[in-house]
């Protein structure tokens, strides 16, 4: 029975494991990627003043390029015409009809500090609710299972992954809010990224609600051991 609680276990710390990496992956190469970024582009715009080139264009797109996420006509108004865009075929030689869910784009939207700073939210959450679990695995091995501190350690472990995927939720808002400033598609509704980790989320409603049943089993234990 020890065994298979293991696997289990082992399977959530790979999940949790995994959300972490992958934060921390997109955050790092993001800020590495605009640090590059910014540095060619200061480059050429120094190298522009003296020479009087005009800058690249690659670069100049490169500075304000945007992931978005389209929701077609067909999903966003009754009347909308089904695919409304077309795309070259390479096998038939023609234009084939075509809607888009999603695009990478060049657009000044603005960058809020607030999602850099939702970013380190998220990253610091979820290494948090990491340490937690593997605290929560090392007490389970060790036959010390249905105690206050593990109640303790399941309600923080819930509300860590709960806060961390509202922070993805939020910091998602926050750039579709900007990116809607400065860009509108015909016939296209620009939408929530597809991207948010709701594994996060679910992770930490069941872990608020296995806290919760732990809680009520040792109120009663405690209750009954009172009675005798």
């Amino acid at each position: 029975m020890k065994r298979r609680l293991n696997l289990l276990c082992a399977i959530v710390l790979l999940v949790l494991g995994w959300s972490v990496v992958e934060t921390g992956y997109y955050l790092a190469r993001g800020a590495g990627e605009g640090f590059r970024q910014g540095w060619n582009y200061a480059e050429a715009e120094a190298k522009a003043k003296e020479t009087g080139t005009p800058i690249p264009e690659d670069l100049r797109e490169m500075q304000h390029t945007q992931y978005i996420t389209l929701l077609p006509p067909m999903f966003s108004d009754w009347d909308g015409k089904l695919l409304p865009d077309s795309v070259y075929n390479e096998r038939t030689g023609s234009y084939i009809p075509a809607a888009y869910a999603s695009l990478c784009v060049s657009v000044e939207s603005g960058s809020p500090w607030t999602r850099s700073l939702l970013g380190i939210l998220i990253l610091t959450a979820n290494i948090w609710a990491l340490v937690l679990f593997i605290r929560l695995v090392v007490s389970i091995n060790r036959s010390d299972i249905f105690t206050w501190r593990n109640v303790r350690r399941l309600r923080r472990l819930g509300v860590l992954l709960v806060v961390a995927f509202a922070c993805s939720w939020l910091s998602a808002w926050i750039e579709l809010q900007a990116v809607r400033q400065a860009l509108a598609i015909p016939h296209y509704e620009l939408t929530m990224t597809d991207t948010m980790d709701r594994i996060s989320l679910l992770l930490g409603l069941c872990a608020l609600i296995v806290g919760e049943v732990f809680a009520i089993g040792l109120r009663m234990k405690e209750e009954q051991e009172l009675t005798i």
